[in-house]
Order: structure tokens, then C-alpha cells, then sequence
């Protein structure tokens, strides 16, 4: 079972919180996903919504500097480039890369747990995110 834990992109403020930050300042990921929760003292009236923070979920990898992946991450392998994604038709974890050829973009496997595919995921670094970095995917 992996571990399930957010970090999330404060649109406004320009600046990533880690899951980390998150428990410090009581922020809670909202049950729909479509914000977080300020959990203020005992009582839930003083609890604020928070809907300017994009939540990204950790995919239970880590690169091969041992940095965890989330959502939105900006992958490295060899010189391919890539960014992080929730594929909703596989139901899983891809890393979809710009620098395809006549064929098309070309996708990172992040769900296989073949040997080959562990392999592979440990020559992945983590060079950025789309929201502060999103010059890399250029």
C-alpha cells in the first residue's frame, strides 16, 4: 500500500506548500478535492475553505536522488523531459513528455512494477514542477 500524502501550489501567493507546511498551518485537503480546509481550534464555524491552493498528490515514487514525485513534477530521464500526470482513463500515475516525434508525445510508464520498469524509474530526476519551472518543458 503506498502512502497518500499532497502538497499543494498556492495560485495567488505563487509558492508550493509541502505536505509538511500543510500540517503545520492545519490544512486539510477538503473531501470533493476541490480545496482545503483550515482546521482553526475546536470548532469547525472558525474553519476557513480555501479554494486558491491546487492540490497534487504524491505518486508513491521516488527519484533516483530519493526526492518523493508528485503530480505536476518535471522529470528527467536521460534527455527526455517530462511532466507528472493523473491519467484518468488508466487510472494511474504518467509522465507525459513534449519532445515526441512524428508519432506523438511520448508517455513514462509510472504504474508498471515490472523489474525493468523499477529500473527505469531510478534513472528519473526530479528537475522541477509546471507551476515554478514550467520554462523546463520548453
Amino acid at each position: 500500500m503506498r502512502e497518500l500524502k499532497f502538497r499543494a501550489w498556492h495560485k495567488k501567493g505563487k509558492m508550493m506548500f509541502s505536505a509538511e507546511n500543510m500540517g503545520q498551518d492545519q490544512l486539510t485537503l477538503s473531501v470533493d478535492g476541490r480545496g482545503f480546509i483550515n482546521v482553526s481550534g475546536d470548532s469547525t464555524e472558525l474553519s476557513e475553505f480555501i479554494t486558491d491552493m491546487l492540490p497534487m498528490q504524491y505518486t508513491g515514487l521516488k527519484d533516483k536522488n530519493g526526492k518523493d514525485i508528485y503530480e505536476g513534477d518535471i522529470l528527467k530521464k536521460e534527455n527526455l523531459k517530462a511532466k507528472v500526470f493523473w491519467d484518468d482513463t488508466d487510472l494511474a500515475f504518467k509522465a507525459i513528455s513534449n519532445d515526441g516525434d512524428k508519432y506523438g508525445p511520448y508517455y513514462m510508464d509510472l504504474k508498471s512494477n515490472s523489474e525493468h520498469n523499477k529500473k527505469e524509474i531510478k534513472k528519473i530526476e526530479i528537475i522541477g514542477n509546471i507551476h515554478e519551472n514550467p520554462e523546463l518543458l520548453k
